[in-house]
């Protein structure tokens, strides 16, 4: 027998006896990486340099991370910070707590409807104050209100609104904010007496003709001290109008063009906003026949003599659930929620709602559930300031403690944005059958900073923390797009 027929006589044997032969032996599929093989592998392709980024996760209930990067340099939260105002609220004030805006008169009505005194507002620090829940009219919050001083007689309120914001105190911006973006409603202002997020839409529609100027003016109304000026023209089809209100200032300028038979609309912070709480509060109670016959006082220093006193009785009281709070500013990331939350949360524990009391209580919470306050570094409530830090394996630690050593866990994990639903920040993200969903998180993004935080479901069913913080010139667009690969990665083969 040849050597070729020798062979290929062995070959056939192997084949005949199920030994594989060299050729398929070659071809032989890798085994599949695993889960960790699969993440560092990501962790080795980020948007940005390794030095600037920190990555943590962890399987719940098991003591050690599944993969980490960076897990104990301290990075800029962004948005994420709001995890932390909000879990506190929750856990400090209770599920049950309600923000509460309550009216009073401090002094007798007379028979002909005449108070000869005060409509006295006291602010909570109630966020809800404009028409998010009612059908975006943002003047109809206040119509039951002036239902019940009608019932309850009050025709004039001879000495105006004395507004009572002693709740917080005086700071309205916070001292690490950039000036320049003031103006920008993710950035607006802070008080007990807020309405309409405290901004103001400025509306710009075009004229009779090209050339000629266009048409502007607030919406819902032009708040007190606001001036607008108008540098808008009317175009013949292109629009392109911008607005701005620098640092401190009470002047708004829109310029650019509008085109004819169209409207524009953008929207500006408001520099006082208890005045312009008032505005429309008393825009209402005027159209609903209540007059006011006085401008009005702000009070801001808290009173020695707790209320009620003996001459003022309460007219009506305005309540907003703090979950439907705490849902606004988790899905939608609303800033202006969070520093709200934050204010009022040391406000109710400590006695005036200051950033320095809220972080106080912050900090409390966070040493109830066994960890150390010193590894967050916490200075507002929204993360708009970059001075808000920690390492992903801190904030990972912090995610592990609520989900399993908080009993309100749960309750928590309904106002978090989840991959795919409609009312929140991941709506147009993570759309996939393995993440859909299956993705509770906090989405953050200030300039050069893109982060993400929460939980994973994966298609085994097991639940993961994870924390992905980065920093260094991230790029929104790159960041997100990281992002979604590492979770789908998890959230398939975890």
């Amino acid at each position: 027998m040849s050597r070729v027929h020798r062979f290929l006589g062995v070959a056939a044997v192997a084949v005949l006896l199920g030994f594989p032969s060299a050729a398929h032996a070659a071809q032989k599929p890798k085994q599949p990486a695993t889960l960790e093989q699969r993440l560092d592998a990501l962790l080795r392709k980020g948007p940005v340099r390794r030095s600037e980024m920190g990555v943590a996760v962890t399987r719940l209930g098991d003591p050690a991370p599944l993969v980490t990067l960076n897990p104990g340099k301290p990075l800029i939260l962004a948005s994420t910070t709001k995890l932390f105002t909000s879990a506190a609220a929750l856990d400090r004030l209770g599920p049950d707590y309600k923000f509460r805006t309550r009216l009073y008169r401090d002094a007798e009505i007379g028979e002909d409807g005449v108070l000869p005194g005060h409509l006295v507002i006291t602010g909570g620090g109630d966020p809800g104050l404009s028409g998010r829940w009612y059908e975006d009219d943002p003047l109809a919050v206040f119509q039951p209100w002036a239902v019940s001083l009608a019932r309850k007689g009050v025709r004039v309120v001879r000495d105006g609104l004395l507004l009572d914001v002693s709740f917080f105190d005086d700071a309205q911006l916070h001292p690490d904010w950039p000036s320049e973006q003031e103006q920008r409603w993710y950035q607006a202002p802070v008080s007990a007496l807020s309405y309409n997020d405290n901004i103001v839409l400025v509306r710009a529609s075009g004229g009779l003709r090209p050339g000629s100027p266009a048409l502007l003016g607030f919406d819902p109304l032009g708040p007190p001290l606001l001036n607008l000026i108008s540098n808008v023209i009317t175009a013949s089809r292109r629009t392109s109008v911008g607005v701005r209100r620098g640092a401190g200032s009470h002047t708004v300028v829109a310029a650019g063009r509008v085109g004819k038979n169209r409207t524009w609309v953008g929207d500006v912070t408001v520099p006082d906003p208890p005045l312009y709480f008032a505005a429309a509060l008393s825009q209402v109670l005027r159209e609903s026949g209540i007059r006011i016959d006085a401008p009005p006082t702000v009070k801001t220093e808290p009173s020695s003599v707790p209320l009620p006193f003996a001459n003022r009785v309460l007219l009506h009281t305005h309540e907003t659930p703090l979950l439907s709070a705490l849902a606004v500013c988790n899905k939608r990331s609303q800033s202006f929620f969070a520093e709200q939350i934050l204010k009022t949360l040391g406000a109710e524990k400590r006695g005036r709602g200051t950033w320095e009391n809220g972080h106080a209580e912050v900090a409390a919470f966070l040493r109830s559930l066994g960890l150390d306050s010193s590894r967050y570094e916490l200075t507002d409530g929204s993360g708009r300031a970059r001075s808000n830090r920690a390492s992903a394996g801190a904030y990972v630690d912090f995610l592990t403690a609520l989900a399993t050593r908080w009993e309100r866990f749960e309750t928590f994990k309904a106002t978090l944005a989840v991959a795919a639903e409609p009312d929140g920040t991941l709506r147009h993200r993570l759309l996939g059958s393995a993440t859909a969903g299956k993705v509770w998180a906090k989405t953050g993004n200030v300039a050069g900073v893109v982060t993400l935080c929460g939980f994973v479901q994966a298609q085994s069913g097991q639940m993961y923390a994870f924390s992905i913080l980065l920093n260094g010139g991230c790029q929104e667009g790159r960041g997100h797009a990281y992002q979604d690969r590492f979770l789908n990665e998890l959230a398939t083969f975890g």
